[in-house]
C-alpha cells in the first residue's frame, strides 16, 4: 500500500478508536444509559468508517497491481526477441562473407595467386595482368578474353582450356601445358613460349597444332 493510502487510512482508525474509547466515558459522565436513538446512530457512524476504510484499502491494493504491472511490461518490452538477435547475427556474418569475397577479387602482384583467388578474379574483372599464376592447374578453365598481358604463367597447366582473344602479350608460357586449348585469335606478341606444349592445341588462325609440336605451333 503506498504512503498515499496509509496517510488517509490512518486518521480515520484513530477517530474509530477514539470514538469507541469517548462513547463509554460520556455516558459515565452523564451517568445515565445510553438511549436506543445514540446506539443505533454509533453503530451507523461505525459502519460508515469501516466502509471508508475498505474502499481505501481496495484502492491501494489496485493502485499496487497496476504498478507492478507496468514494471513487468517494461521490463518485457526491454528483452530483445529470439528473432532481432539472430537477424543481427546473419547480418553480421553476411558482412564478414562480403569482406572475405572482396579480398579474393583483389589482383595480386607480390608472391603467385591461389586458385580461390583467381576463381574470384574470374568472375569479377578477369584482369591478371602482371600476376603471378605459375604452375597453377587451369584445366578446361573459360579463361576467353582474359587479360594476361605480362603475367607469369610458367609451368602452369591450360591444357583444354579457352584462350580465345586472351591478351597475351609479354605473359611468360615457358612449360606451360597448352595440349588441346584454344588460342583462337589470342594475342600473342612478345608471348615467352619456349617448352610449351602445344599438341592438338587451336592456333590463333584455326589451325589446329600437330604431334610434336613444343615452343611452337607446326601446322
Amino acid at each position: 500500500m503506498n504512503r498515499r493510502v496509509a496517510a488517509i487510512i490512518a486518521p480515520l482508525a484513530l477517530a474509530l478508536v477514539l470514538q469507541g474509547a469517548a462513547l463509554p466515558a460520556s455516558s459515565a459522565a452523564a451517568a445515565a444509559e445510553p438511549t436506543q436513538q445514540d446506539n443505533a446512530a454509533d453503530a451507523q457512524a461505525l459502519k460508515i468508517a469501516q466502509m471508508k476504510l475498505a474502499a481505501l484499502a481496495k484502492e491501494g491494493a489496485s493502485a499496487s497491481l497496476s504498478a507492478e504491472a507496468s514494471t513487468e511490461k517494461a521490463a518485457v518490452k526491454k528483452k530483445p526477441a529470439k528473432g532481432a538477435k539472430k537477424k543481427r547475427a546473419k547480418a553480421r556474418h553476411k558482412g564478414k562473407a562480403k569482406t572475405v569475397v572482396k579480398v579474393k577479387a583483389e589482383k595480386v602482384l607480390e608472391r603467385r595467386m591461389t586458385h580461390a583467388e583467381v576463381q574470384g578474379i574470374l568472375s569479377t574483372s578477369r584482369d591478371f595482368s602482371g600476376s603471378d599464376l605459375s604452375g597453377l592447374n587451369l584445366v578446361g578453365a573459360d579463361l576467353r578474353g582474359v587479360k594476361f598481358n605480362r603475367a607469369n604463367l610458367h609451368a602452369a597447366n591450360l591444357e583444354r582450356a579457352d584462350l580465345a582473344e586472351t591478351d597475351l602479350e609479354l605473359a611468360d608460357l615457358t612449360g606451360a601445358n597448352l595440349r588441346g586449348a584454344s588460342l583462337n585469335q589470342a594475342r600473342l606478341r612478345g608471348t615467352r613460349m619456349a617448352g610449351a606444349r602445344m599438341e592438338g592445341a587451336l592456333w590463333i588462325d584455326k589451325t589446329i597444332c600437330r604431334e610434336g609440336s613444343v615452343g611452337s605451333c607446326i601446322e
